[in-house]
């Protein structure tokens, strides 16, 4: 008699919707939630058996997370047991996090076990003194004569770019450093340094693979590249490398690869690519890159203690270096959760602004927090650097046609006011200049810069032109170079915009702009002033106001003009300072001696 066989029961699968995944660690330190994380590999023993069968031993490195609170917990996300007893909460705490962290990144820049233990303990680093240390290794091997600053500040300005990429995860953006200069000036001792004190800092030579940067970058490790000619060279380098390079220096920038999965499936991978990336080169950076980046010029030293000095000797260090790291670990892990506030506080408070502070964001924010924590002065200088680097920025840049075609039409503009009739003190709303005329004036003030003005044509000033959205008018019979109608206040917008000087109708030399044709001064108002656009205004960039509205003064002391504005059709003009985004009228504005 056949047996009958029973079916087994099938397993049946309850599926809910939840609101989202925990969220997983995959950079060794990372901000998430607003609580700051970080990893470490540490040595273990481990013991495997029992009584009876026997037990075998061996020491190994696993991985832990250390939380801000000071609690740790193992590669499974469980609180650790040796976690002091002040630390531990609930001893079935979980870390509630995924953890994707495969590869080890190399010791001697991992926080190490006694720091750990200290932080536990309640010893925490100081940010003054552990930015001085680093200002002071700096100093000990890097000569900054004739660079953008003094000593002191240029070695300041390492120290917060520095310290910009243990915090990385606080900024949105981050700027580029590139040193440069001719050979034996120290480009390269500089990266030494830098790499050596930064997040997971990494000396990269130019045959260094593209699966390695990008691993590295994925873990947000600051990338050093010694000798980057070959790497910026669009035509000679790896375009896989190349993008990595461009892509990666704004928060969200990840490139799609291709790897085979466990089931031997080619699977799609986005890698993060923000991280920080340095430079040495004897050639300037390409347009492109160069406004993401910070240029720092060096020269070969006469110091003999600094040229005769090996940043990897650590006995020549003036503190040790592996206290250091731990320290800068710990500080991290600390102070990583207010970091974004001082990023917002520079996107008030800074001079600079738009592309131009891209590059110094996130050491102006470091700089703003450090004065919070003790260093006296460090903002001002930082905001004073960032500013004067913009003065000397195209003798550093290879030279961007943008800003010199509107350095043109400023030189055109003050022309055509100058032109214009004395007697009565007004300008029109706009005026009319052809590409020949402006590719004439960007010549000259290539010349005048000692640059090359060879690759000047109609064609590229008139394609700049147009994506400056400038129109064109009707050519005098349909013949000659084309011509364009410029206003005056959409001009100055954009000068301010590329932090270029504004106009200030005084008339300088240059190619004559033309007025427009079917453009008439404006009317008398009651005073015989004329009214409307036209009006030159009464104060100018510099010029130290006092707002006055309702008769109270609006500002705790006096403020220096740094834009001017015109309503295009009431012709009123509007004055702006650093502490407001406010335009001022000209009728509420004091001028204080």
């Amino acid at each position: 008699m056949a047996k009958k066989t029973q079916r087994k029961n099938p397993k049946v699968e309850e599926i809910t919707l939840i609101d989202k995944v925990s969220s997983a660690i995959r950079r060794p330190l990372t901000l998430i939630d607003g609580e700051a994380y970080a990893a470490t590999w540490l040595p273990v023993h481990v013991k495997v058996g029992d009584s009876q069968k026997g037990k075998t031993e061996r020491t190994e490195r696993r991985l832990f997370i250390p939380r801000r609170d000071g609690r740790l917990f193992d590669d499974k996300g469980k609180l650790f047991l040796d976690t002091p007893p002040n630390k531990r909460g609930k001893r079935a705490e979980e870390l509630g996090l995924e953890i994707h962290l495969l590869d080890t990144p190399p010791l001697n820049k991992l926080l190490s076990k006694k720091a750990i233990d200290g932080y536990q303990k309640s010893s925490h680093p100081n940010p003054a003194s552990v930015f001085a240390r680093i200002v002071s290794v700096v100093d000990r091997f890097i000569d900054f004569e004739r660079s953008l600053s003094n000593q002191q500040t240029m070695c300041e300005l390492i120290g917060c770019y520095i310290l910009s990429t243990w915090f990385l995860d606080a900024f949105t953006v981050i700027g580029i450093l590139w040193s440069n200069g001719d050979r034996g000036c120290g480009k390269t001792q500089l990266l030494v340094v830098v790499a050596e004190l930064s997040y997971l800092g990494q000396l990269i030579l130019a045959g260094g693979s593209y699966a390695t940067l990008r691993d590295l970058a994925d873990y947000g490790a600051t990338l050093a590249f010694d000798d980057a000619e070959n790497l910026t060279d669009a035509k000679r380098s790896d375009p896989d490398k190349r993008a990595l390079l461009l892509a990666g220096n704004r928060k969200g920038a990840f490139v799609s690869v291709k790897e085979p999965g466990p089931d031997n499936r080619w699977r799609t991978r986005y890698v993060n690519a923000y991280c920080p990336r340095l430079f040495s080169a004897i050639r300037l950076p390409d347009p492109v890159l160069e406004s993401r980046t910070i240029i720092i010029p060096l020269v070969r030293t006469g110091d003999r203690k600094k040229a005769n000095s090996d940043p990897l000797d650590y006995t020549l260090w003036p503190c040790d270096r592996g206290e250091l790291i731990d320290d800068l670990w710990l500080l991290a892990l600390d102070h990583l959760p207010v970091l974004p506030k001082y990023e917002r506080f520079v996107n008030e408070r800074a001079n600079l602004q738009g592309r131009n502070l891209e590059p110094w964001r996130a050491i102006l924010a470091i700089a703003a927090w450090l004065e919070d924590h003790g260093v006296k002065g460090i903002w001002e200088r930082m905001e004073k650097l960032s500013t004067n680097y913009q003065i000397e920025r195209s003798d550093l840049s290879t030279g961007d046609l943008s800003i010199l075609v509107l350095k043109a039409l400023r030189n055109c503009a003050s022309s055509a006011t100058k032109a214009s009739s004395a007697s009565e003190k007004v300008y029109p709303p706009f005026f009319e200049v052809t590409t020949e005329e402006i590719k004439d004036a960007c010549s000259q003030i290539a010349r005048d810069e000692d640059m090359n003005d060879s690759f000047f044509s109609n064609e590229r000033v008139g394609r700049a032109l147009t994506q400056f959205r400038f129109h064109q008018v009707p050519r005098p019979g349909g013949k000659g170079s084309r011509r364009w109608r410029v206003n005056f206040d959409e001009l100055q917008r954009l000068l301010t915009a590329y932090e270029q000087d504004t106009l200030l109708f005084t008339g300088t030399s240059g190619t004559t702009g033309t007025l427009a044709q079917d453009w008439s001064p404006p009317t008398k108002g009651e005073g015989g002033e004329a009214s409307g656009e036209g009006i030159r205004p009464k104060y100018k960039i510099g010029d130290c106001i006092q707002w006055v509205s309702q008769g109270a003064e609006q500002f705790e002391k006096p403020q220096s003009i740094t834009r001017i504005d015109q309503d295009s059709k009431s012709g009123e003009y509007f004055y702006f300072v650093n502490i407001t985004s406010t335009g001022i009228p000209e009728s509420q504005v004091n001028l204080v001696d």
